[in-house]
């Protein structure tokens, strides 16, 4: 889709701080984070949500969900993690390519602060090399 940003950091047009990427699915760290290394995880193809989505897909991405949180534990010592999907403005989806937010919890809050281009290097490289 042309006019969706996360189709457009799928196609590498808009910048983002990548952790994964393959075939299906693109993880990289929310660019107004609820704390240090808030990842998002979204089909390459869009979606406007789970009830768009193929159940394959979904499966997919929830296993990754599982290893972002893994690599968050790991590599920034995570306490607890969080993971969620908005479905619906009225559930609280922003941008309406569906995605799934992997939040760590016990490491710095930042209250949904803009992220800087250093701390989101340092953060996607850590996350990068603690995903197994």
């Amino acid at each position: 889709m042309r006019d969706c940003v996360f189709c457009a950091i799928a196609r590498g047009e808009e910048e983002a701080f990548i952790i994964y990427k393959d075939d299906l699915l693109i993880a990289f760290l929310d660019k107004f984070p609820v704390s240090v290394g808030h990842v998002l995880i979204a089909p390459i193809k869009h979606f406007t949500n789970i009830f768009d989505m193929p159940e394959d897909i979904i499966g997919e991405a929830f296993i990754l969900a599982k290893r972002v949180a893994e690599a968050q534990s790991r590599g920034l010592g995570a306490q607890g993690v969080k993971i969620l999907m908005n479905n619906n403005r009225e559930a609280g989806q922003e941008i309406m390519h569906a995605h799934i937010h992997v939040i760590p919890y016990g490491v710095p809050r930042r209250g949904r602060l803009q992220l800087s281009r250093d701390e989101g290097e340092e953060v996607a490289r850590i996350l990068r090399e603690a995903l197994v």
